[in-house]
């Protein structure tokens, strides 16, 4: 049986940069999902593009950290996360940090915008297939938790896990380089069992793109897939018009060569809203 193959746009609706590539990179190569902000800059755009690719899945690109885009919630409702702008800290890693050390401050404030976040999704009419985080901050145990309970309460069969095993090494394993895999590794393990709990939320086997975040091309790709041995496969990118890398990696999403190397490596293409369904059914 062939395995399991999930290709992930992010940021789709921050620019128009950004729409242009997850679009292409889903008509012409191998994506099959994309992470909606849904206070992106493009966000109508991205919409009505969406709305013209039924084979797209598309869901939440939970944002709690990072300038990018705007919290949903009027900034004055939730004064612990953003500033008077509405803007979360650019810093994940602080931002995770003050939930921990101000939870009962936050918490109500955390989950006022994730249900926002959630609603605004839904407002646009598109099937919300999936949830993932930007920053991965949703994998917070804290905020996962409570992340969690608003899946089951929406339905929402599929989440990210960011468990990227050494597979996904290039040359030797340099240790600052590993803290941030290995932490998100430990969270995205606890997050599991989480999980197992709930019986009603899937999430792939591994998850592969986070060491090679800002320099994935297809020789990336093309080193990779012929190694991984897991069943259930998410693989994420940020293709983007609007600057080098980001071309760089929608070339990659693009490559005939890339398809190719997936096919040969036994992976069926497959997105979010058909992995969410064989969830429903387990369930």
């Amino acid at each position: 049986m062939p395995r399991a193959l999930l290709v992930t746009g992010d940021d789709f609706g921050l620019s128009a940069g950004v729409n242009a590539a997850i679009s292409a990179a889903h008509r012409d190569g191998i994506l099959t999902s994309a992470s909606l902000m849904v206070t992106g800059a493009a966000l109508a755009e991205a919409v009505a593009l969406a709305r013209e690719l039924p084979g797209l899945s598309t869901g939440l690109h939970l944002v709690l950290s990072g300038s990018e885009a705007p919290a949903a919630s009027a900034p004055q409702s939730i004064p612990d996360l953003v500033d008077g702008s509405g803007r979360f800290p650019a810093s994940p890693a602080w931002a995770g940090i003050a939930d921990a050390l101000f939870w009962r401050r936050r918490r109500a404030q955390i989950e006022r915008e994730i249900c926002a976040q959630i609603e605004r999704f839904l407002e646009t009419g598109l099937p919300l297939d999936h949830v993932d985080g930007h920053h991965h901050l949703h994998l917070h145990p804290l905020v996962f938790d409570l992340l969690v309970e608003r899946l089951e309460e929406y339905g929402v069969r599929w989440v990210r896990l960011v468990d990227e095993d050494s597979v996904a090494r290039s040359g030797a394993a340099v240790a600052p380089r590993e803290v941030v895999p290995a932490i998100l590794g430990a969270l995205s393990r606890r997050a599991r069992a989480r999980l197992e709990r709930s019986g009603r939320i899937g999430a792939a086997d591994r998850l592969y793109g986070l060491r090679a975040t800002g320099r994935i091309s297809a020789a990336t790709f093309l080193e990779l897939l012929p190694r991984i041995e897991a069943s259930c496969v998410e693989l994420y990118a940020h293709p983007d018009r609007d600057g080098a890398q980001g071309r760089c990696e929608e070339e990659a999403l693009r490559s005939p060569a890339v398809r190719a190397a997936v096919e040969a490596a036994g992976f069926r293409l497959v997105n979010t809203r058909e992995l969410g369904r064989r969830e429903a059914v387990a369930a």
